[in-house]
């Protein structure tokens, strides 16, 4: 087990719920810490959010409800960045829809169900890892780009396209926003030049081979020239950025929210992300954006 391992915050005013949580993910190696309404899970996040790797969240509790405490999260800049799973037994989609709205992209339904449960905190964890490692690059980069007036960029992998977008996020006045640009990025090149689709990625994630398989695929004949074009022209309104990847398209349209018809996959929110944050424009048959970012 690892030494220091990633600590879940379980909120729930259901002591049975709570125990029967804390040892499906103690089981799977987390440290577990528990609260028993919103009120008390806000003095606990307060004292210990550097600690804390995700949240497992009730929505209908005492004092606090789950969706007042997620509301009072997201409107915290320090604490905006820890990702939330919305459990409830209200698996009505307007409720599910509440909870994407206030910031919520990880989401499950009582009763408790051990795969699903372990699967969306593990996704969730391994979100938090891969944004904050992102945003410590973000902070240790130079700002360079902030004197660029227009440029064109091109990148192959997923890594390359990370690297650019953080030196974009750190010319704008709202970087931790702009840095989900690079989910565009990414989804350029594993979609779009690489050819993955939404159930290829289910599987490969399933199986823990999807990062083998980008690179494999990355290696093969027909992608190895191809590559993402990155424009970028600052306006009046900030950076206008155009992403234009060599694949031949797809349905974006229902990726562009997120959706209760796919609250309980474990993957599938970047676009929805991005464009939470960001004024996105998905153009044509789907390989090419236009983002807007602040100045």
């Amino acid at each position: 087990m690892d030494l220091h391992p990633d600590t879940i915050l379980v909120v729930d005013d259901e002591m049975h719920v709570r125990a029967l949580v804390q040892k499906i993910l103690h089981d799977e190696g987390y440290r577990v810490v528990l609260a028993g309404d919103g009120a008390e899970a806000k003095e606990m996040i307060e004292g210990m959010k550097e600690q804390i790797s995700a949240i497992v969240l009730d929505w209908a509790m005492p004092r606090m409800s789950g969706i007042e405490l997620l509301r009072w999260l997201k409107s915290k800049s320090d604490y905006a960045h820890l990702p939330v799973v919305m459990q409830t037994a209200m698996d009505h989609p307007d409720h599910i829809r509440e909870g994407i709205e206030a910031g919520a992209f990880y989401y499950l339904t009582k009763p408790i169900q051990r795969p699903l449960l372990t699967s969306i905190v593990r996704a969730a964890v391994t979100d938090f890892h891969y944004k904050q490692g992102l945003l410590r690059k973000l902070r240790e980069s130079e700002r360079a780009f902030r004197l660029i007036e227009e440029g064109v960029f091109r990148f192959r992998t997923i890594a390359e396209g990370e690297t650019l977008a953080i030196r974009i996020a750190n010319a704008s006045s709202r970087p931790e926003e702009a840095m989900t640009v690079s989910e565009i990025f990414t989804n350029a090149v594993e979609h779009g030049n690489l050819g993955i689709t939404y159930e290829d990625k289910s599987r490969l994630l399933e199986e823990g081979s999807w990062e083998r398989e980008v690179a494999r695929r990355l290696e093969l004949p027909e992608h190895r020239d191809k590559y993402v074009e990155v424009r970028i022209h600052r306006n009046d309104e900030g950076m206008l950025v155009e992403v234009e990847d060599q694949g031949s398209g797809f349905d974006f349209t229902k990726y562009l929210t997120f959706d209760e018809e796919r609250v309980f996959h474990t993957h599938g929110r970047g676009i929805a992300m991005a464009t939470q944050a960001l004024k996105v424009e998905f153009l044509g048959k789907g390989n090419k954006v236009r983002v807007t970012i602040a100045a």
